[in-house]
């Protein structure tokens, strides 16, 4: 039996640390100062808008990123730039910010007199997300030794890289520690107080690309992985962001076979997001259909292994592949499944993620069993249930240590606008991280291959 749950917004899956949202109305010569805080995902961008008179935030958006057309991943973003396509992944992003902040000014700031209205945009994203926003050459990015066309802060008008609406706004870009590891890692570090503090802390933002962060007594080090964007929707058959329809929490019964789907409010499911996807595959062990190294089994073999009859009569094959069915509208011919490529795209997350913690610990001659604190950031990590992800390994299994930090880049550019000292001490602070680059380290595939299974992970 599948139960359906509507899930109203509450506090579970709203973004851990959120200020309250508050309408502004503009007096006197309607004039404004509004800040608007863009963290540049390779899959998702955010922004959040901000009265700087008040310091209040007056609201956020979150889109998905319109370059994915164009490659899903950082990569085949550098290779079609070489290729000419530079300038149009440039336009994509100047536009989906202006329009996306447009919006914003529209729904939440009444009576603005534009003219009369200063606009700041602070703006933090990895590597080349911020040169492609820049329009600077990526052509550094694409191979060894990986050389940046900028480094520090880059300050500029809003005129100069193409904005329209915002021509004469102020632009300022954070600093990035290194290719491989941007601004938005250096937020995180800024907005959660990863450094300067006499205890071991473990970090880890989750995202297309993961930035792996250690505070250990002082001494920051970080590392960057491609986990890639399983966990944002992107390539899983019936993956997508966390909005309306999206199937954001499963229970499953190994007793019963009874499955509850909990699922984003607006219209009946149609398709699974990343917290979802954690608790589907987590769901799928507990009940023995998905073995530790990732094999989902047949209906046969399920047969023979005794599986629950409602769990087993809900493997099937989908794309000529073992599939598990979670929903079936066949009303609207919707459908929700999982098969065993979206699980590959699973384990390669994970395995990436917990190789380059082990690199990490490894490098600075750590055990896990010695971190006081692991911080994770990103949305994802405040929505997904920890247990779960602790079961299939993409968590440590050491869940009193873990602290939940959502959108932590975000907050960071935030206070890029608020604070005024925070650019300058974070460029200062990037100067003195070391960066630890997993592709030149003889053991990072040994650690992603043994990565791979589908357990917790103990260090």
């Amino acid at each position: 039996m599948v139960i359906l749950r509507e899930q109203r917004k509450h506090a579970k899956y709203a973004d851990a640390g959120r200020i309250q949202e508050e309408s502004i109305t503009c007096c006197g010569e309607n004039s404004a100062l509004i800040g608007f805080a863009a963290d540049i995902g390779t899959t998702t961008i955010a922004l959040t808008a901000v009265d700087l008179r008040s310091g209040n935030i007056i609201g956020s958006l979150s889109e998905m990123n319109e370059q994915t057309k164009l490659g899903a991943d950082v990569m085949m973003r550098v290779m079609h730039s070489l290729s000419g396509k530079r300038g149009k992944l440039h336009e994509i992003v100047v536009q989906q910010i202006e329009g996306m902040a447009k919006r914003i000014l529209a729904e939440k700031v009444m009576g603005i007199d534009v003219g009369r209205s200063r606009f700041i945009f602070s703006v933090v994203g990895n590597t080349v997300m911020c040169h492609l926003f820049l329009d600077q050459d990526v052509a550094g990015l694409a191979g060894y030794p990986f050389r940046p066309a900028y480094t520090g802060n880059y300050h500029c008008c809003g005129i100069d890289i193409g904005m329209d609406f915002f021509s004469c706004a102020e632009v300022y870009v954070l600093s990035g520690i290194a290719a491989h590891v941007g601004s938005d890692a250096l937020a995180v570090i800024g907005a959660e107080g990863l450094y300067g503090k006499d205890k071991i802390q473990l970090a880890i933002d989750l995202g297309t690309n993961a930035e792996i962060i250690l505070n250990q007594r002082g001494t920051v080090k970080v590392c960057s992985t491609a986990a890639g964007p399983a966990f944002e929707g992107k390539g899983i058959q019936c993956g997508m962001p966390a909005k309306e329809g999206a199937v954001n929490g499963i229970k499953m019964s190994s007793a019963n076979g009874n499955i509850v789907l909990e699922y984003i409010c607006g219209r009946l499911p149609r398709g699974i997001c990343g917290s979802g996807l954690v608790d589907a595959v987590a769901g799928l062990r507990k009940c023995r259909v998905l073995q530790p190294d990732g094999y989902l089994l047949s209906a046969d073999e399920a047969e023979r292994q005794k599986i629950q009859t409602g769990i087993n009569k809900r493997i099937t094959k989908r794309n000529g592949q073992n599939a598990f069915l979670f929903y079936a509208d066949e009303e609207n011919s919707e459908e929700i499944y999982l098969q065993q490529s979206d699980i590959r795209g699973v384990q390669l997350a994970k395995g990436a993620i917990q190789a380059g913690i082990q690199c990490l610990l490894s490098e600075s001659r750590l055990k896990l069993s010695e971190v006081d604190e692991i911080v994770v950031a990103g949305v994802l990590g405040s929505c997904m249930r920890p247990a779960n992800a602790v079961s299939i390994g993409l968590l440590p299994d050491t869940l009193p240590k873990l602290r939940f930090a959502g959108n932590a880049a975000g907050r960071g550019a935030v206070r890029i606008l608020t604070d005024k000292s925070f650019l300058g001490d974070m460029e200062r602070l990037a100067g003195q991280i070391s960066h630890v680059e997993l592709a030149q380290m003889e053991d990072f595939q040994g650690h992603l291959m043994r990565s791979m299974e589908l357990v917790p992970f103990c260090g």
